[in-house]
């Protein structure tokens, strides 16, 4: 298994840049056989608009059954939590095939 410590990369779950940083982290090691478990431990501060470009990404980019079998998540705090399955849940959710290309359009470009 492979661990990210989030902690060692920045000091909260707060903006997009953070997300895009997590986000390369999360890229080098997709590929690998190995598991990703991406470890929260220190971080009191999250937003959706973090996850959704951070993992939301992946779960667009993956779907949701090979997303929850390669990533997984440890450490948040119960607003962590809460932030996290606010932003899966809106990821899960089935949108038309034209609706999900657009999304991760954005989430993949989020500077055009």
């Amino acid at each position: 298994m492979k661990i990210i410590a989030v902690k060692k990369l920045f000091s909260n779950a707060f903006s997009e840049k953070n997300a895009l940083i997590l986000r390369s982290e999360i890229q080098k090691l997709l590929n690998t056989k190995e598991k990703i478990l991406i470890d929260f431990e220190g971080i009191s501060k999250y937003t959706t608009l973090f996850f959704n470009f951070s993992t939301g990404y992946f779960i667009s980019l993956l779907g949701v059954e090979k997303y929850n079998e390669k990533i997984s998540l440890k450490g948040l705090s119960s607003l962590g939590k809460r932030t996290y399955q606010n932003s899966y849940k809106n990821a899960i959710k089935s949108y038309p095939p034209e609706i999900q290309k657009e999304i991760l359009n954005i989430i993949s470009n989020p500077d055009d």
